[in-house]
């Protein structure tokens, strides 16, 4: 490991699992280290103004970026998003940190590091929302310190509801929300959750159960369809186009919902590497929110635009399990 590689590693508690190979510990360096600088542009200050453009977030990290390419070409093909080519890995990074709530975007539109010392509790450490002036170490794009002061909850972070999964899907199937529609069935398609294909390759010309989701393309209008006695009746599911808020991708909730409820959850697999770190391999892509999550926790293992397989370190592994469950999830392995 050369000089650079080994204070990258020291300074940030970044350690190369057992089996690894290296250009996956010197891509995972790389990616929290983006991360890293992302948040320190938004720590500058020049006279009465603050923070940073995000023009200049970009550019800053595009260079460094072009950079470590130079210096480790093998890992250039890691930070290039194949399904989305307009959608290049700084301003990603700028994003995730936007709707997380590490970056404040003041009215004119510069972004400055929200240092309010918000903390998740997350076993003896604490994920910080911003960067604190004691050492610090870095899983995936978090930020990690032994104190904490402003405690809150995964669910608050989350902005989510107190639902479990079942008292969910009751929520979104209670038969007076329900009502006749004068839709053909024909022009439907209707998500299969016994299907033991993942999500987005579950739907199916025929309604397979008394409750679940119906589109008429990829693009919608969605429905929610119940089955009662002879008639088909239908809600309204509102599903706007999907980007990269935190709040997108929320369809996928009443997805997994939906399988959940009839005995074939979405799958986590997780896999122990040694005694610091393990693997999670979903067969299906979450909701933004917890997706987002994620990205404060672990590292995207294939490349940083993966979504399906993550390197986690097993401290945090608990704290993953829960979120993903509270979603319908089941956790299999560890």
């Amino acid at each position: 490991m050369n000089e650079l590689l080994r204070a990258m590693s020291n300074d940030m508690e970044i350690h190369r699992f057992g089996g690894e190979i290296e250009d996956s510990f010197i891509y995972r360096l790389c990616y929290s280290a983006l991360g890293q600088w992302c948040l320190h542009t938004a720590m500058n200050s020049s006279g009465d103004t603050t923070g940073t453009s995000k023009t200049n977030q970009t550019r800053v990290l595009n260079d460094l970026l072009m950079r470590f390419s130079e210096l480790f070409p093998s890992i250039y093909d890691r930070f290039i998003n194949t399904n989305n080519q307009q959608l290049i890995f700084p301003v990603h990074v700028r994003r995730v940190y936007e709707e997380t709530g590490y970056l404040l975007t003041d009215d004119n539109n510069r972004n400055q590091i929200a240092n309010y010392g918000r903390c998740i509790t997350i076993g003896d450490d604490a994920l910080f929302f911003g960067l604190p002036h004691t050492k610090c170490s870095v899983n995936g794009f978090g930020v990690f310190e032994k104190i904490t002061t402003f405690k809150v909850s995964t669910k608050e972070f989350l902005i989510r509801d107190e639902l479990t999964c079942e008292e969910y899907f009751q929520s979104q199937f209670d038969p007076i929300d329900f009502y006749d529609r004068d839709i053909d069935l024909d022009e439907l398609e209707f998500f299969n959750p016994k299907s033991n294909n993942i999500p987005s390759k579950s739907w199916e010309k025929k309604m397979q159960t008394d409750c679940t989701l119906a589109r008429k393309s990829e693009l919608g209008p969605f429905y929610r369809v119940m089955q009662m006695e002879n008639s088909i009746l239908f809600a309204d599911e509102p599903v706007e186009q999907q980007n990269d808020n935190f709040i997108s991708y929320e369809y996928r909730r009443l997805l997994f919902a939906l399988k959940a409820y009839y005995e074939k959850p979405l799958n986590a697999i997780i896999t122990r590497q040694d005694d610091e770190y393990s693997k999670i391999k979903l067969r299906g892509q979450l909701p933004n929110r917890e997706y987002y999550y994620m990205l404060l926790l672990s590292w995207p293992e294939n490349n940083a635009f993966d979504k399906v397989n993550f390197i986690i370190r097993n401290t945090l592994l608990q704290e993953i399990a829960t979120t993903l469950e509270n979603i319908g999830i089941e956790i299999c392995g560890g």
